[in-house]
């Protein structure tokens, strides 16, 4: 079952979600700084979630997306708030991208790739989904933090420390409910199966708070030491 589709973790990641926010302060003005123009382009959303950022590539002219997750209660949630007659969302893995067909200009994916534990795969998929030249935006929970989950900060210097960043593989943790499942990978690993599934990254983003995003919340403070999101914008090559 994907942990979304849990009742306690849902509720409490849809209650978080509902006040000042990582997400909406830090995750979503990045990846929408390394956007670009969408009109009329038809796009991926992979992970889509609760559809909001479907629903924004709509808003900012996108003539169709494809926005897919895993977790019915999340589509549930899409399709009452975020629905629209050019979205469409389906209930797949993302670990089985391979059974969908079509050929897009783009693919986003806000938050879902440090879930998958077999990246090249994922990223093959997608390449076979993207026209030549098509971009790939996608953002994961950065490396530092996958590394250990069990990292801690320092309260005194305000530094954090952790460990096991080059055993890469499954983590388990708590959030919310315990048995989180997500998979670590180095930076390095990441950017070289990029390369090696066809695509040119040419930004990569770790996005720092903003004044006025310390101002809404303060704890954010601590991004200026310790990054909490990974951004790629890459794109499939000939």
């Amino acid at each position: 079952m994907n942990i979304y589709d849990d009742e306690t973790f849902f509720s409490s990641y849809i209650r978080l979600r509902e006040g000042a926010n990582y997400n909406d302060l830090l995750e979503t003005p990045a990846m929408l700084s390394l956007l670009g123009s969408v009109e009329g382009k038809d796009i991926l959303d992979l992970g889509c979630g609760f559809g909001k950022a479907s629903r924004a590539l709509i808003d900012l002219g996108a003539r169709k997306v494809m926005a897919i997750d895993s977790s019915k209660r999340m589509l549930e949630k899409a399709r009452i708030e975020y629905g629209h007659e050019r979205i469409e969302y389906m209930n797949l893995p993302l670990e089985e991208l391979d059974r969908i067909e079509g050929s897009y200009d783009a693919a986003y994916s806000s938050l879902a790739f440090h879930y998958i534990e077999d990246l090249r795969k994922l990223l093959g998929d997608i390449g076979r989904l993207l026209k030549v030249g098509g971009m790939l935006l996608f953002s994961q929970e950065h490396p530092i933090s996958t590394a250990d989950y069990d990292g801690h900060w320092n309260e005194d210097s305000s530094e954090y420390a952790f460990s096991g960043y080059l055993k890469e593989g499954k983590r388990e943790s708590r959030w919310f409910v315990d048995g989180v499942r997500t998979y670590h990978r180095t930076m390095g690993t990441i950017i070289t199966t990029l390369s090696g599934c066809g695509f040119h990254a040419d930004t990569v983003l770790e996005p720092a708070p903003s004044s006025k995003a310390i101002e809404a919340l303060p704890r954010i403070r601590r991004e200026l030491e310790k990054p909490s999101f990974l951004i790629v914008r890459a794109y499939r090559q000939g």
